[in-house]
């Protein structure tokens, strides 16, 4: 398994605009897993699973890892998937839509729980995903670049403050708010 997978083909990042496929995903993270497992633990019918899984494999986000009785174990290809359209595909840019809005809220779930008093729940949430997709517009050219290079955690860390330095000229109101929702002097 991969440590990161950077995706910026609009056709595999629409693969995750599915609900049951991103916790497909999700769960992998923890295990591997057969379908009758993924099946059991989603409440959904075993041949919606196979049908869901083999889309997440064509996509290259899952793979066949072993055998487990007289089924096969799935598991992620990578530990991270770093997900960035190219171009502006329509769906692609529905599918991300949903990924930051789900991101946005993990994040706000994170702050809270370290102690963060946010003053508005929901402008945070709409400067992460706004954040979130200048980022990534503003990467896009780097990131289409290293895309198909072997990456580990630590480098993927450093790149993404690397591209944070880059792009913080153009994000400064952003951040800027994002620190007063926090809480956190200049």
């Amino acid at each position: 398994m991969r440590d990161v997978l950077i995706v910026t083909d609009a056709k595999k990042i629409k693969v995750l605009a599915e609900k049951t496929r991103a916790d497909i995903l999700s769960l992998l993270r923890d295990r591997p897993m057969t379908a009758s497992e993924l099946s059991m633990i989603l409440n959904k019918d075993p041949s919606t699973i196979h049908r869901h899984v083999t889309l997440l494999k064509e996509a290259g986000f899952v793979e066949v890892i072993g055998k487990e009785g007289n089924e096969k174990l799935y598991g992620r290809t990578a530990r991270v998937f770093l997900i960035t359209p190219y171009e502006n595909d329509a769906n692609a840019l529905v599918a991300m839509d949903k990924i930051h809005t789900d991101e946005a809220l993990r994040l706000y779930k994170i702050f809270i729980k370290a102690g963060f008093e946010i003053s508005n729940k929901k402008e945070f949430i709409n400067l992460i995903k706004k954040f979130l997709s200048n980022f990534e517009s503003l990467s896009r050219d780097i990131l289409k670049k290293l895309e198909g290079v072997e990456i580990n955690r630590l480098e993927f860390i450093r790149i993404m403050a690397l591209l944070a330095l880059i792009n913080s000229p153009k994000l400064q109101e952003e951040a800027r708010r994002l620190r007063e929702l926090l809480g956190l002097g200049d």
